[in-house]
């Protein structure tokens, strides 16, 4: 199983200095910055691929509005794999876990600062809020994986993980 813990953390990094509109026009500056390839930004869809070496390099756009091919609709999160996906491979858990702790350590040393929030359920994850830009690093069953979030999408999915406790 590959990673790519040093471009993956770069990419954070950049990310964390990127100054985010949080829409479709902010894609291909900052993928150019970090040697990702953009295509599809009339789509309904944004699409890209990073240059980090593992089995999925594809990016996964989240947009606020599908209905619409506009480069002024709102990007929610930005997210990418660093590790191969290993489907059905239970055997190479503590090998994502390594991923995973390696990763997260990379990310506070480019980062200065200790993550705002951690889980453990139902996958275990960190969480730094900075300014501009949440970001979030999870193991999943088959990989590891980075969410570069849009503060107001993050306040609103923690709006609703709230009232959901409080109900």
């Amino acid at each position: 199983m590959r990673a790519d813990i040093e471009r993956a953390a770069q990419a954070v990094r950049a990310a964390a200095e990127f100054d985010w509109t949080w829409t479709v026009h902010d894609l291909p500056p900052f993928c150019g910055q970090v040697g990702w390839q953009v295509s599809g930004l009339d789509e309904q869809f944004p699409a890209a691929v990073t240059n980090l070496e593992v089995n999925r390099p594809d990016v996964m756009v989240g947009v606020a509005d599908i209905s619409t091919t506009d480069l002024s609709r709102a990007i929610n999160q930005i997210a990418f794999r660093a590790s191969d996906v290993v489907l059905g491979r239970s055997d190479l858990e503590p090998e994502l876990d390594e991923v995973f702790n390696a990763l997260v350590q990379r990310m506070f040393e480019l980062l200065g600062q200790r993550p705002t929030d951690w889980w453990i359920e139902p996958t275990r994850g960190l969480r730094w809020d900075l300014p501009g830009l949440v970001v979030r690093a999870k193991i999943g069953v088959s990989s590891v994986w980075v969410y570069l979030v849009s503060p107001a999408y993050q306040q609103w999915r923690d709006e609703i993980e709230q009232s959901a406790e409080d109900e």
